[in-house]
């Protein structure tokens, strides 16, 4: 009984060594990339930048700190980005204040209407046009090696 717990202790380990499914895929290249999102000369807190290379098919992800800063992460924590010409998208979405709703209690309460909602709408705190890749105007190119630090300005 032991000779047969220790051969399938031996089989599993040889499968964790040797694998199973054929090797790993190999991963693009990536090069560090942090920067700045600047909308009316002021820093962008809590966006999210998305960095989309379309000849690779493979983006890059960050977000903004208090003072505009981001780093791109595409397979690990700030590792950056894949080499090429990127489309820039950066959204801010924030939750508007509550809608003011009488008290069930209050003979001025009327109940919402059907499929009527008194939850806040979220709204994009910039220009919408860096949500959408087809109508945003910011591009960035990630060269191999050593990348500048990228401030990019957004406009109404």
């Amino acid at each position: 009984m032991k000779n047969i717990g220790a051969l399938t202790l031996l089989i599993c380990i040889c499968f964790q060594i040797v694998g199973c499914g054929g090797a790993k895929s190999k991963r693009d290249p990536v090069y560090k990339i942090s920067g700045k999102i600047l909308y009316k000369g002021q820093p962008v807190d809590g966006a999210d930048v998305v960095f989309n290379c379309a000849e690779k098919n493979r983006s890059a992800f960050g977000r903004t700190n208090e003072a505009g800063e981001f780093k791109l992460t595409t397979f690990v924590s700030n590792d950056g980005a894949v080499p090429g010409k990127h489309v820039v998208l950066v959204t801010k979405i924030e939750i508007g204040a509550p809608v003011d709703v009488a008290d069930i209690s209050e003979t001025a309460y009327e109940p919402p209407k059907l499929h009527e909602s008194t939850d806040p709408k979220p709204k994009n705190a910039i220009p919408s046009k860096y949500a959408d890749a087809k109508k945003s105007d910011l591009i960035a190119v990630v060269s191999e090696g050593d990348n500048p630090e990228m401030v990019l300005e957004l406009k109404d």
